[in-house]
């Protein structure tokens, strides 16, 4: 896992985000925080070593997006108390027929993971021809980091795939899930499996990918 400061002078207060598969942390860093608030930027899931001593912050808040939901729940679960932790866009069964990403359709973006097959992954993640193009304004990270960061998550995924069954608090206490209606990547139908009955559901028109609707991350 890599770690980008965006913001980083001991404020009191941290805003902590847990990036989606394939992203740069380049897409957020338009995103600004509420003074006083440093930023946190992860992404690249390869390993999931946090180095990060967070115990100086007196708040925290969590936002994770897509198969970062599952990253930090990995990572952070037990670690620390948040002030609010959001999910966008995913759940904590990322690769699961009913409360995820169907299994078969995981697989085949992973075997089938080339130069063109990651084109049509962004097309169906962003939706729109404007919002792929702000998507694609940053240079693409290696091919294959991005192979080996997708193996990387399956493989954790499906190795901690039972310590969050349907019947069991999330390893996280999430206080709100943001879906999009739009989203081609997590079926909408899916997060509302999971979601309604652990957490405040918030419910936005937009594809998988909808932070161009935000210039602020306390909008979120």
């Amino acid at each position: 896992m890599k770690i980008q400061k965006q913001t980083d002078i001991r404020n009191r207060r941290l805003l902590l985000f847990f990036a989606g598969w394939s992203a740069t942390p380049e897409l957020f860093v338009r995103l600004k925080a509420e003074e006083g608030t440093d930023i946190m930027i992860c992404y690249n899931y390869r390993v999931l070593t946090f180095e990060e001593d967070l115990t100086r912050y007196e708040e925290i808040d969590l936002i994770a997006w897509s198969m970062g939901i599952r990253m930090a729940e990995l990572t952070l679960a037990g670690k620390y108390t948040f002030t609010s932790a959001t999910a966008v866009n995913g759940t904590s069964f990322p690769i699961h027929d009913t409360y995820g990403i169907p299994e078969k359709i995981f697989q085949g973006t992973l075997d089938n993971l080339t130069t063109e097959g990651l084109k049509r992954f962004n097309r169906r993640m962003c939706g729109t021809r404007d919002i792929l193009a702000q998507y694609e304004a940053f240079p693409p990270r290696p091919l294959e980091e991005i192979k080996e960061e997708l193996q990387f998550i399956y493989d954790s995924c499906k190795e901690h795939s039972e310590i969050n069954s349907q019947s069991t608090p999330s390893s996280i206490p999430w206080t709100r899930a943001v879906i999009s209606s739009d989203d081609h990547i997590f079926p909408a139908a899916n997060q509302h499996n999971y979601w309604d009955e652990r957490c405040p559901v918030i419910e936005i028109t937009a594809p998988h990918y909808p932070f161009y609707l935000w210039k602020q991350w306390n909008e979120l």
